[in-house]
């Protein structure tokens, strides 16, 4: 019984001093780790990306050239078709410079598209009778999904009060969803009283959308 008393006893005093030991090894490695300058801290990355509204006409002009209408007719209509060359009906103007206008969305945010000309339809002609005379546009996607607008697809005459017409409420931003044509079409009056060469300026606004 005693030697298993001092056995016991003796176990004892050895876990105690084990405890002491590594607790004491844990100080000198925090005491070592202030002595040798050692700590941590925490950095922070931190940037701003603004946002911009940015619109560029990569196609800016149409031009059909020098032409008249077909004897006997009572007009010529002249219309571009995208990237394709423009179509000539009861006339001779060449459609070989005349395709749509492109306009590609350059921000970094959805927005609204207007377009506004400078003349309408009896401006640029002058007809006589007043009629036999268009002057029209027709917005339409590039590439799919660029645009969303109530007009999309449609002819609609060319507004020259103060803001256009809004054609497209959402006009994306995002790589490959992100340009549009703008088509024109004139119908050309044979009692046309403006003669020789005319042009008009059409004036494409871009506002954030929402």
């Amino acid at each position: 019984m005693k030697s298993e008393t001092f056995l016991l006893v003796l176990s004892i005093i050895v876990i105690f001093f084990s405890v002491i030991s590594i607790s004491m090894s844990f100080n000198n490695l925090n005491l070592m780790q202030k002595l040798t300058g050692y700590s941590t801290s925490y950095g922070y990355v931190n940037l701003t990306i603004l946002t911009y509204v940015s619109i560029n006409l990569t196609v800016d002009s149409i031009s059909w050239g020098e032409g008249n209408i077909n004897a006997g007719e009572v007009n010529a209509t002249l219309y571009t078709v995208g990237d394709e060359v423009g179509v000539v009906q009861r006339g001779n103007w060449s459609g070989v410079n005349a395709s749509a206008f492109v306009v590609e969305n350059t921000g970094n945010l959805n927005c609204s598209i207007s377009i506004q000309s400078g003349k309408n339809a009896h401006d640029f002609f002058n007809s006589g009778t007043n009629s036999n005379e268009q002057y029209m546009l027709n917005v339409s996607n590039k590439e799919a999904g660029s645009c969303i607008g109530s007009s999309l697809g449609s002819w609609v005459d060319v507004n020259k009060t103060s803001g256009g017409t809004k054609f497209c409420n959402n006009f994306n931003f995002r790589q490959g969803v992100d340009e549009i044509y703008i088509d024109v079409l004139l119908t050309v009056p044979a009692d046309a009283g403006n003669l020789d060469e005319q042009s008009d300026v059409i004036i494409v606004t871009a506002d954030a959308a929402g």
